[in-house]
This record gives C-alpha cells, sequence and structure tokens, in this order.
C-alpha cells in the first residue's frame, strides 16, 4: 500500500512537471491551433520584485526607498498580436538592451481580437491585461502584481469640443480616484501629450504651433491632479515641425524638454516621464543626418536630471518591433538590431542610468557596454 502511494505520487509529480514543460516549451506558441494555450500559475516561482513608488519629484524602488530612473520602450501592439511567441520574444530583446518598462496598450476596442466586442460585452481570452484579473502567469491579482509599473488613464487625451478643458480635467479627477480606489499600490498618470493650454500664456511659447492649445489639455492642470503621481510628456519633432529643419527641430526638442522638466520640479513637484519620443525612421536613404541626434537630446537630458536626483524619471521610445510584426509599424518604428546606432545608443542610455545609483528593475541585467 505505502509503495502504491509513493508511486501515484512519483507519477503526479511526472504529471506536473509535464504540463509545467509544454506549457512553457522554448519557441512554443500558445495562440497557434492546439498549441499551448495551457496556464499554470506559480507565484513561489515568479522573481521578487518590488513596486515602483514615488518620493517627491523621482521615482523610488517602493522597498528600499533607492532612486529608480527608466529607459523602456513602446509596442502598442502586445496586445493586438495574439502571438504570445511575439510578445516574448519583444520582451526578451528588450530586456537585451536594460529596458525596465515597456508601455503597451490594455484596450481594443471592436474588430479582429477585440477586448470589448460590443457595449459592456468583453472576450474572456483578451480580458488577460485589465485591472482586478489574476495574472494567468503568476496567480497574482494585477492590482497586487509588481511587475506592472502604472497605469495610464488614456492615450493623448483630448476634447476639441471643449477647449478650455473643464470636460476632460473632470474627467481625469474622476477616474484618477477611481483606478486608485481599486489599486492603491500602482502608479498612475493621465497619458497626455504635455501640450500647455491657454492658463498660462508664458507656457504657450513651448508649444510646438497654435493648434496645440486648442486641444482641451493642459500639462500642469492635468498633472497636479491629486491622484495623478506622475505626468507625462510625448515627443514628435518630424511631425509636430514637418517643414523645420533639423536644426529647429534639434533647438525645439532642447526647449520642449527644459520646460517640462522645470515645470516638474518646481511647479508640479512630480516625476515625469517622455513616455512616447519619436523621429521618423524611413526617411531618404541618401541623407547623412543624423537622425539618432534627437533621441540623443532626450536622453541626455534625463540622464543629467537624474544626475541630480531630479524630475526627469525617463524615457520610452516609440516604438520597438520585432520580425513579423509589420501589419502594426507607422513611420516611428523599428527593429533595433536593424538599426546599430540607435541600438546602441539605447544600449548605453540602459547602463549609465542602472550605473547611476546602482538600481534597477531588473538586478540580473548587466550592462555588456562602457557607458
Amino acid at each position: 500500500m505505502r509503495r502504491e502511494k509513493r508511486l501515484y505520487s512519483f507519477l503526479g509529480l511526472l504529471l506536473l512537471l509535464a504540463v509545467v514543460y509544454l506549457n512553457w516549451l522554448p519557441g512554443r506558441d500558445p495562440a497557434a491551433p492546439g498549441g499551448g494555450g495551457l496556464k499554470l500559475p506559480v507565484p513561489w516561482l515568479q522573481p521578487r520584485m518590488s513596486f515602483a513608488g514615488r518620493n517627491g519629484t523621482h521615482f523610488v524602488d517602493a522597498d528600499t526607498g533607492a532612486p529608480l530612473y527608466v529607459n523602456g520602450w513602446n509596442s502598442y501592439w502586445l496586445l493586438s498580436s495574439r502571438s504570445p511567441a511575439l510578445v516574448s520574444e519583444m520582451l526578451r530583446r528588450g530586456r537585451i538592451m536594460g529596458l525596465a518598462v515597456c508601455r503597451t496598450w490594455a484596450f481594443i476596442d471592436g474588430g479582429p481580437g477585440a477586448l470589448q466586442i460590443s457595449p459592456g460585452r468583453f472576450n474572456e481570452a483578451v480580458f488577460q491585461a485589465i485591472l482586478t484579473r489574476r495574472n494567468s502567469y503568476s496567480g497574482i491579482r494585477y492590482s497586487d502584481e509588481p511587475a506592472i509599473f502604472a497605469w495610464e488613464l488614456m492615450n493623448e487625451p483630448r476634447c476639441v469640443s471643449n477647449a478650455s478643458g473643464p470636460h476632460l480635467q473632470a474627467w481625469i479627477a474622476e477616474m484618477a480616484a477611481y483606478v486608485k480606489s481599486l489599486d492603491a499600490k500602482h502608479l498612475v498618470a493621465v497619458g497626455i501629450e504635455g501640450f500647455y493650454g491657454t492658463g498660462i500664456a508664458e507656457r504657450l511659447g513651448f508649444n510646438p504651433g497654435d493648434w496645440a492649445a486648442s486641444l482641451c489639455s493642459d500639462f500642469i492642470q492635468n498633472s497636479a491632479v491629486e491622484n495623478i503621481d506622475f505626468a507625462s510628456v510625448h515627443a514628435y519633432p518630424d511631425s509636430w515641425l514637418p517643414k523645420a529643419s533639423m536644426e529647429e527641430k534639434l533647438r525645439y526638442i532642447s526647449s520642449w524638454v527644459d520646460s517640462h522638466l522645470n515645470d516638474s520640479e518646481h511647479i508640479l513637484k512630480k516625476p515625469v516621464l517622455f513616455s512616447e519620443v519619436g523621429y521618423l525612421q524611413h526617411v531618404d536613404g541618401n541623407s547623412t543626418v543624423d537622425r539618432d541626434i534627437l533621441l540623443r537630446v532626450v536622453y541626455d537630458k534625463i540622464y543629467d536630471s537624474a544626475r541630480k536626483l531630479q524630475a526627469g524619471g525617463g524615457a520610452l521610445i516609440w516604438q520597438l518591433m520585432v520580425e513579423g510584426t509589420h501589419m502594426y509599424h507607422d513611420d516611428f518604428s523599428l527593429v533595433a538590431r536593424d538599426h546599430p546606432s540607435t541600438y546602441k545608443l539605447i544600449m548605453e542610455q540602459s547602463c549609465r542610468l542602472q550605473t547611476l545609483y546602482k538600481n534597477d528593475r531588473d538586478p540580473d541585467w548587466q550592462c555588456p557596454i562602457q557607458p
């Protein structure tokens, strides 16, 4: 009898190991027919992580209080792709470059693979990315999941029918409070582009044009809401200033970044994340212009702010791809390893931010180059 019990225990262990192996088989795409759709939450096998927090004008490791400055990227398409293999490959490549934060969509309304199929109807399979669900890999509720850096309320909210701003401002205050009522552990940002509204006339000159003040958003007013933990800014000098020379774009991006760093440090007294930094990748192949210089300007100013323990919390390039995601490309997309100079620049920024305070959200990553 005792021998049979041992045999059953042994067979049970083998079965568990087989399930784990088939579920995590390298290169296996769970989205493929019959392929690895089963997930086995194993919380105790997850690496220990701290939540990202905030101390005044900079991000911190919530456990140790150590300053936290991030280098990251955008891949909005992770949820849309419906391919765990592509998602895993993108995250793997991001980690190789030392990128600590990936910004992506947690919504899809209508169309193939939609989260909200129709008003009030949701796709349970896609529902594995929003707030009160459990992480299907770790078994942890998303509200308790330290692997999530922060929530954004909306990407680039605008309200052109109410340019003075009260509708959007009231919505931000209401939604930020609601998210905090569901999840008090994570940071919350709005997701605005950083345009200045008409409330402070002396800031209007930092906008890329008069049109920017008519979109209802206002960087200072929107970011000052009590339940908003940090400010967000986007930067697209090529599309905002399409007729400008490279020299003019450089002057603009420099003043744009400086203005938001200063306002975040001295007025908002909150960190600021440059959550989309994009520049055209598909230009004249005969051009000798170093287009990476636009990204380098942002990186240098973030590093200088971090070195002074100030509000420049980090920057996220828009956007990184892997092979097989061409349907999600735009004019600012790139496969990083196909652009050696950009790849090197991204890696260098990761290295110098990591070494600055000897702290990173991925302590196992070590800089492979001398910053």
